[in-house]
């Protein structure tokens, strides 16, 4: 009888010990899974996507016909997608026979990387080179795309200094690619007359533009480049260093807007993946903020 109470107790303090082990191993599996990621006992970076914003360069000139086709299509799509579409007028006219008071040498590398040397011509996310037929198709499909990149732009202005702070954060690890942010200000609300080759044209006559004229007199073009910020139209490498997962890059910048009407000069912001090629390199994300206020990612 002895022998059999001692082996139910034995048996008792097994299981005490056995269920104390239990509980000190699920205490320490569960505190090994909130450890790690790239703080060192932080919490793992999910993926995080951000507002998509497309973005539309537009190679046009206050001489060419036929460019106010895709200047009409730019901004109907700005008033339907509102500021997830950013774009800005490439303006060229080089000589007295292709004139444009807002010619600019500043995206030259860009017509020549890419092969522009018709007008209008559009490039939307630095990718896919479309006519005025095509833009709306395009900016609708990028508007839709996701983004894994988010940008907020901060400015103070002092005088005619705009002091910029750009914060570019990552939702998804791009360590190995070329990632490089291009900063450009660019001008609204400028007046200038514009060729327009829809005045009196049957092929257009349900167009708004059929009756304005030719020239359109005092014509209004908004997001006009006016100069690079960054080094140059290509962008500046980010570091990467930053680009990981849960990455963040800030940068600050000093920007002269001498010569930019007051409350019409914005500066735009591309996160660009720099692959080297024309038909690969795209724009990740864009951003815009008009000078003396914050937008945030």
């Amino acid at each position: 009888m002895y022998i059999q109470t001692s082996k139910i107790n034995l048996m008792r303090k097994l299981s005490l010990v056995l269920v104390v082990f239990a509980i000190l191993f699920q205490s320490c599996k569960k505190s090994n899974s909130n450890t790690g990621g790239s703080g060192g006992g932080g919490t793992t970076p999910t993926v995080t996507t951000y507002t998509r914003k497309a973005y539309v360069e537009d190679f046009t000139g206050t001489w060419c016909i036929w460019c106010p086709l895709m200047s009409y299509t730019l901004e109907q799509k700005k008033t339907q997608h509102g500021a997830k579409l950013i774009f800005v007028g490439m303006h060229y006219g080089p000589n007295s026979n292709y004139f444009d008071p807002f010619h600019s040498t500043g995206f030259s590398p860009l017509m020549d990387k890419y092969g522009i040397n018709a007008f209008p011509t559009g490039l939307v996310n630095r990718q896919t080179i479309v006519s005025s037929s095509t833009l709306a198709s395009n900016i609708d499909f990028a508007v839709a795309a996701d983004s894994y990149v988010g940008i907020k732009m901060e400015t103070t202005l002092s005088g005619t200094d705009c002091n910029l702070k750009t914060t570019v954060r990552f939702g998804s690890d791009f360590k190995t690619k070329t990632i490089k942010l291009v900063l450009m200000l660019v001008e609204d609300d400028l007046k200038a007359n514009q060729a327009n080759g829809l005045a009196g044209n049957a092929s257009y006559q349900t167009h708004p533009y059929y009756s304005a004229g030719n020239p359109m007199v005092n014509y209004t073009h908004n997001g006009v480049f006016r100069r690079v910020v960054s080094s140059s139209i290509e962008g500046d490498i980010i570091p990467s260093a930053n680009t990981g997962l849960g990455g963040e890059y800030v940068k600050t910048t000093l920007v002269n807007v001498t010569g930019i009407a007051a409350g019409k000069g914005k500066i735009v912001a591309l996160v660009i993946n720099d692959t080297g090629s024309a038909t690969s390199t795209q724009v990740l994300n864009a951003q815009e903020v008009v000078v003396g206020q914050t937008q945030n990612f």
